[in-house]
């Protein structure tokens, strides 16, 4: 079973918040990528199927553990009155889902997203650094991403959310998380 992440120090509203703010995220990642780890091996291998699944951070660890993610993607849907309120905010000619990623299934994504970034790290020598833009609405401000990619930096956490939420409409398949890593690997 997956722990939710419910001990982070600021919102996820990164663009919001000071650099010195920010970096208590960073400080929350570095005291518990470990951890986030080890809830992320113990979910996969307490589900049928999936018992002997070995996180060795290669990369054919990642066809199994896609399998894995694409079956434990959940949504919620949108209260009418929580739906009416994202419509208003989005113009009408932008479509937008009637639903949401749940908590837990973001809290999965997160420690997806941490193990996708360390099989980088240990099959390329690579490293987390917190990416810090000024421009406060980048994408990937505040964030752990990893460098070395040419001019690209890559933000596994947001690449697998965003992998994650096709994974929830069906419009991506399991195998997209080790296409992910083959496509960005090109860039090393």
């Amino acid at each position: 079973m997956c722990k939710t992440i419910d001990d982070l120090l600021i919102d996820y509203n990164f663009s919001g918040k000071s650099n010195d703010e920010l970096k208590l995220y960073s400080q929350w990642f570095d005291d518990h990528k470990d951890q986030r780890l080890n809830y992320l091996t113990e979910a996969v291998r307490s589900s049928n199927g999936f018992e002997n699944w070995q996180p060795d951070f290669t990369p054919e660890s990642l066809e199994k553990l896609g399998d894995w993610l694409y079956q434990n993607v959940e949504t919620e849907k949108f209260s009418e009155k929580d739906y009416k309120a994202k419509r208003k905010a989005v113009p009408d000619y932008i479509s937008i889902n009637d639903w949401d990623l749940t908590i837990k299934t973001r809290s999965l994504l997160v420690d997806v997203g941490i193990y996708f970034g360390e099989v980088f790290i240990k099959n390329h020598d690579l490293k987390w650094e917190q990416f810090f833009s000024k421009i406060k609405n980048h994408n990937d401000h505040g964030h752990m991403v990893i460098a070395g990619f040419g001019k690209k930096v890559l933000n596994p956490i947001w690449v697998i959310y965003i992998m994650g939420l096709g994974f929830a409409d069906k419009t991506k398949q399991a195998s997209r998380l080790f296409e992910i890593y083959e496509r960005w690997k090109q860039y090393l």
